[in-house]
């Protein structure tokens, strides 16, 4: 920093725009897309503390939802499973009254099964004598 840089300013002192922490990092996501609203942007553009956390809480449930989606995009391989009849008309029973993939079915069983409440479930499974 120089001398020159603490010298006031022919124009007076210029009008600071107040803001609250509060919006000043609900406007961090702008910031960071390089167009950020508060802190050098634009005075007619900014928003009232209610809309940035709004704007910001639009923000969070996206990302929510773009992960959500990401991690649903799971690559499936095929896989053959040898099963009774009954248990195929019982999948196929399923399948059917929930409108569901039996694929799917069985992927949802195999999650709630590697839960860790149900491994009273999966310990119950295994002692059964059905074949």
């Amino acid at each position: 920093m120089s001398l020159s840089d603490l010298k006031k300013s022919k124009d007076g002192k210029s009008r600071k725009k107040a803001f609250t922490v509060d919006e000043f990092i609900a406007d961090a996501e702008n910031y960071a897309k390089g167009a950020p609203e508060i802190v050098s942007g634009d005075s007619k553009q900014t928003l009232d503390l209610k809309e940035a956390l709004a704007a910001a809480k639009q923000f969070e449930v996206k990302q929510r939802t773009e992960r959500r989606s990401k991690s649903d995009e799971k690559k499936f391989r095929h896989a053959t499973f040898t099963l009774s009849e009954q248990a195929i008309e019982q999948l196929q029973e399923l399948a059917k009254d929930s409108n569901l993939a039996k694929s799917k079915i069985i992927r949802i069983l195999i999650d709630e099964l590697c839960n860790e409440e149900q491994h009273e479930k999966l310990a119950t499974l295994l002692d059964s004598k059905i074949d």
